[in-house]
Order: structure tokens, then sequence, then C-alpha cells
């Protein structure tokens, strides 16, 4: 790839940012809704939830298109008595139904076998939801949790079979917060394990082809701070990793945060914004389709400990615009160019016009390259990266040396 110094030959790059024109109110709107915080290239709209209560409350994942939730309410549930911890009851898990909306109703027991005295935490499934991976702690050690492994029995409508403790779990540090990548091969959880950054730190581990369990990676200081880093969730398409923290920069107590993942790589986390952290804290975020999802926080105005908070998130689109001209400054037709994501994967490509102008529309706060070429002149790609937190304009202008100006560079340098 050349690079932007590189352009003695006049290979012209130049980015200037333009704001769009707004037609209709809505640009305002936008606009306010883009805090300062927000750096994730989203827009959040964030909804109550009618079936929160006094009590704790938070989304887990979903499982046979329903919620999820792991509560402390007793109405359902087999515990009783006072998790001294948390001066709640013990969890339990329900489960809810989701309709068309997103919006959730009908909490019932999810399961009368996985369901203890004790405290149940999060659970995640396998992509054909026939294994779960949860959370349990004791009564008499109620903050020291433990991960289990349980099949789902064939032909069954929830007969759970086959509990095991899994050998990572251990009685002197806890195990929180699984979670199973789309593709089933990742295992991510929170703990505070010997050799952890900080309290609690994200870890990953390889689900083998055996369903066993590989050695536990810490991500490294980048998402792990000396503080505490919990609640990890991935995006479909495992490229972005959500998580809760309250050691990077945060707007107060835990909040929630989105990491981009470039070739394996973790990308500084970036603040969702205040739409949806607050002074306090925000936890448990997940997705249940492409755009709708639910987090929880104890918020002022909330009912209980932890509420549910459901939202719609919006990727912000912004324009990579520009034209494609030759070293004589004449616009190019028919040049090709194409962009890329920052794996170097192709998202688009166009041929230029007689204007020799492309437009490419792109998600804020991400990075891509920009590829153009043409028989007869030299190829040129450039890095760019949309940095700008409400609608915006990108120009490029594309300056291509036609490959006869360079031989005739080539033929003065051996001169």
């Amino acid at each position: 790839m050349r690079t932007l110094i590189l352009m003695a030959f006049t290979l012209l790059f130049s980015v200037v940012s333009a704001p769009t024109v707004s037609k209709t109110n809505s640009k305002t709107k936008t606009s306010d809704r883009i805090d300062k915080y927000n750096k994730s290239g989203l827009e959040f709209y964030v909804h109550d939830i009618s079936v929160n209560t006094k009590y704790t409350e938070y989304a887990a994942t979903t499982f046979r298109n329903k919620l999820i939730m792991v509560s402390s309410k007793k109405i359902g549930g087999l515990g009783n008595g006072i998790d001294k911890n948390t001066n709640e009851p013990f969890t339990e898990l329900f489960c809810l139904d989701i309709d068309g909306h997103g919006n959730i109703s009908n909490p019932l027991l999810f399961s009368r076998i996985i369901n203890t005295k004790a405290n149940e935490g999060q659970v995640s499934f396998s992509p054909d939801e026939k294994t779960m991976y949860f959370t349990r702690s004791t009564r008499e050690n109620s903050k020291n949790y433990k991960l289990y492994k349980t099949s789902l029995k064939e032909n069954s409508n929830g007969n759970w079979i086959n509990e095991q403790e899994l050998p990572i779990s251990n009685d002197k540090y806890s195990i929180e917060n699984p979670h199973v990548t789309r593709d089933g091969k990742l295992l991510y959880f929170s703990s505070n394990m010997p050799g952890s950054i900080g309290g609690y730190d994200i870890y990953v581990a390889k689900i083998k082809a055996d369903g066993s369990i590989g050695e536990p990676q810490n991500l490294g200081t980048t998402i792990n701070t000396l503080k505490d880093e919990k609640f990890p969730y991935t995006s479909t398409d495992s490229k972005k990793l959500f998580i809760s923290s309250n050691g990077h920069e945060t707007i107060g107590g835990f909040d929630i945060f989105v990491s981009s993942i470039v070739n394996k790589n973790y990308k500084s986390p970036r603040n969702l914004g205040a739409e949806v952290n607050s002074t306090n804290d925000e936890i448990a975020f997940v997705f249940i389709d492409k755009d709708t999802g639910f987090f929880s926080s104890n918020k002022k105005d909330g009912l209980g400990s932890f509420d549910l908070y459901r939202f719609k998130a919006n990727a912000i689109y912004q324009q990579l615009q520009g034209i494609v001209v030759s070293d004589k400054n004449q616009p190019l037709s028919n040049a090709t160019v194409v962009l890329l994501d920052e794996e170097g994967n192709e998202i688009e490509r166009q041929t230029t016009d007689i204007d020799a102008h492309y437009s490419f529309k792109v998600k804020a706060f991400e990075n891509y390259s920009v590829k153009a070429l043409k028989e007869g002149f030299n190829n040129f790609e450039f890095a760019f990266t949309s940095q700008k937190t409400s609608e915006n304009v990108y120009r490029a202008i594309v300056t291509l040396t036609s490959k006869e100006v360079k031989e005739e560079v080539d033929v003065a340098k051996k001169k």
C-alpha cells in the first residue's frame, strides 16, 4: 500500500470534512442524541420496560426466540431468604416472550432443573441451542460464581442433562458472565482469577471440537484495566466486543463500551454515550436482533436495584465522496474505486462516469481503505477513518500518475 507520504510524483490526496445539508429537522435530533461521550458509531433510542420490579433484572441472552433474564424477584422462583451481599432474594432464571417490536412480557421460571435455591447467574448457549453454559453461586459464598455446562436432552422441551462444573472454576475466584460467539468457537467470560490485571478482567477461551474448554486468555491491557471489566458480549459477525467497565473513561460507575475486533486484535473501547450510560452503573448489554436489545442500569429513576431497558441502535452513516483525476488534472472516467474494510475485505466497488465521481456510504468511527485503479495508470491506495459524531461528508480527490510519467522518472534516475 502506498502511503500519503509517497506522493512525490504528483499523487494528490486531500480530505476535508463538511457538514451535510439537512433537509428535515431530523438532523438536529440526530445531533442532539450523539453526545460528546458517544464514540460508538451508533445512535441509541432507549425505552423503559414494563416488567421491571423493585428487584434486580438483567438480560442474559435469547433461547428459542425468548429472552432469558436473571432476576431476584420471588414470583415464580424457588429461592427464599435474602442474599446478605445484595440484600435481595437469591437470583433465578426467567424466560420472557418477545414481540415484533422488541417488547417483552410474561416472565416465567426458565427451568426447574437449572434453577436452585442458590444464585443463578448469566447463561449462554451454543449456536444449535443444545448446550448451555451457566454460572451459579452457593448461598454460603454468594459472591463466588462457578461455571457449568449442561446439555439439552434430545426431543425434549427443556430437560437439561449431564450437568458438569467446568475445570476452570475454583473456590478461590469467581467466573461470571459467560458468552458464546455466534460460530460457537469462543467462550468469553469475566473473572478475578489470579493473573488478572485489575479486579475483574475479560477472558476468552476456545471451545474445542470435543466440547472441552481451552486455556483462558486474558484480553490484555487494551480491554482490561486496574479496575473491573464485566459482561462481555460480541456482535453477530464477531467484529465488535461490548463490555461494562468502571476502569475506562466513564460518565460514572460502570459504563458500556464497544471495541472493534480486527485480525483477532482488540481496539481501544469506545463509550456508547449518555443516551445509554449515566453517572450510575450500566451492565449486561445484549442484542436480540440486528439493531434491538437490552441492557440494565441502576439509574436513579428506576424501580429497583437494576432495571431492564430496551434500546434500538441505528448505525450512523456518513459519505466519502470525491473524483479521480490524472496527473494532468483531467477527470478520469472508467476508473475503478474500491472501498475496503480495516481487514482488507472489499465492501463495494464503483466505476467512475464521465464526471469521474465516486461516492461511498461509510459508518462513523470505522477505519477503511480506498483503492483507485485504471489501465495505463499506477494504482493508488490510501487509509481513511470516519471520526465525526454526526452526519458528515468527507471529500477525497485522488490523482493517479500515468505509467508513462513513472517511466520517464525512472529513466531520469538512471541517467
